[in-house]
């Protein structure tokens, strides 16, 4: 078995040495941002039986793995035969750490350029970047910021990916492009929502924080010693933002939040709700940050690869202030309140949540593929980010009231 393995992965190796790929594009291994990307490769003509073949795949990836590295290799050859574009991994969001089915590279011709899409933990896209080995990613904001946070002049202030370019402080070709628009079919509102996701502070339903705002509450907490429990990869975003807070790293902040003694709290990254309203857990405030997937860039081999940026172009990066963006941004913010109700604690208004009034100040502004480093300047872009503002708050009213009352 293991020496048709190797056969099998050496003529994969030598189909991948023949080709001339202009572009290489980092995306997670497996889960929905992996599914989600590949489905929106369908509308760029990309064959659409390999896409679900390779789909088909993975899906079954996660009860195919196993602790034993044999046995795991039986299921990863099957799938060669299929279509050779997978490998092993480590899946060490669970437990025991099986072996496990995950995509490694392929190479699909679109639109007249060669791609090579290559797997990769979800949050080195960006360490892939800043170390020139690949040309673009996708990737979410959060994972963005625990990685990348040494190039902001202040990462507390980049709460929307829409600040993270202006907020870039020290020398690197790191760069936003805009957001990937994925999406994955919502059950509370039956359509597509977007894969935004916010990094709420949960708790108990008993405990009842009295003062309005999150952000006030965590300060709070950091006065009087309260436990605060965070995913290890988030420690490192909340100490910046709170260096006084007493955070405990855990692997699963839900449960953590449900065995612990009255007056403990967690932050975690929500975006439906689901298994909050089953624990009975409840939501509190703002998020400390939104997060969705965007695409990443090496803007220093943007400017000089043609290939490069006629596939970014094809990929169409979204605003954070068009229209695109701010209908599904009422999908998600309509999909989240209903689903958590009452478990919704002081919620704020969609337009808060969209832009805060100081968010301008701190870097919330308009730029396209065309705006030079794709970082809005400090003065001729001012005044069309407070247009810009008004007038999405405006629309963004409107959609949420038009999907309230379908």
């Amino acid at each position: 078995m293991l020496k048709y393995l190797k056969s099998t992965l050496v003529n994969f190796s030598k189909i991948i040495m023949q080709q001339n790929f202009k572009v290489t594009c980092a995306i997670p291994r497996t889960g929905r941002t992996f599914e989600n990307f590949l489905a929106k490769l369908k509308l760029l003509g990309v064959d659409q039986q390999e896409i679900n073949t390779i789909l088909d795949i993975s899906k079954q990836s996660k009860s195919m793995s196993r602790a034993n590295f044999q046995e795991a290799s039986e299921f990863l050859i099957e799938a060669l035969q299929k279509i050779p574009c997978f490998g092993l991994f480590i899946d060490r969001k669970r437990s025991h750490r099986p072996y496990r089915i995950g995509f490694l590279g392929y190479e699909w011709l679109i639109n007249e350029i060669l791609v090579r899409v290559e797997g990769e933990e979800p949050h080195n896209g960006s360490s892939l970047i800043r170390l020139d080995e690949i040309d673009c990613a996708v990737v979410g904001l959060d994972e963005l910021l625990t990685m990348t946070q040494y190039y902001l002049r202040n990462p507390t202030l980049v709460t929307k990916w829409g600040m993270y370019n202006y907020n870039i402080d020290k020398p690197t070709g790191i760069r936003i492009a805009g957001s990937a628009q994925l999406t994955r079919y919502n059950q509370i509102l039956g359509r597509e929502v977007q894969d935004i996701v916010g990094f709420f502070l949960i708790t108990k339903s008993q405990n009842q924080p009295k003062l309005k705002h999150s952000s006030d509450f965590l300060t709070h907490l950091s006065t009087y010693g309260n436990r605060v429990f965070v995913k290890g990869r988030y420690v490192g975003i909340v100490k910046t933002a709170y260096p006084n807070l007493k955070v405990v790293s855990v692997e699963d902040v839900e449960d953590a939040v449900m065995q612990a003694e009255a007056g403990s709290f967690g932050l975690e990254i929500v975006q439906t709700g689901n298994t909050l309203r089953k624990k009975g857990l409840v939501l509190y405030g703002a998020p400390l940050f939104l997060s969705e997937s965007v695409y990443v860039v090496d803007y220093n081999r943007y400017l000089k690869n043609e290939h490069l940026q006629k596939f970014v172009h094809d990929l169409n990066p979204v605003g954070y202030f068009e229209e695109q963006h701010i209908q599904q941004f009422a999908l998600w913010y309509l999909a989240l309140e209903k689903n958590l109700g009452d478990s919704w604690i002081n919620k704020p208004s969609i337009i808060e949540l969209f832009c805060d009034p100081q968010d301008p100040e701190n870097g919330l502004r308009p730029y396209r593929l065309q705006t030079r480093y794709w970082q809005a300047d400090d003065f001729y872009k001012q005044n069309e980010a407070k247009d810009l503002i008004e007038k999405a708050k405006v629309k963004l009213q409107r959609y949420y009231n038009e999907y309230n009352c379908a």
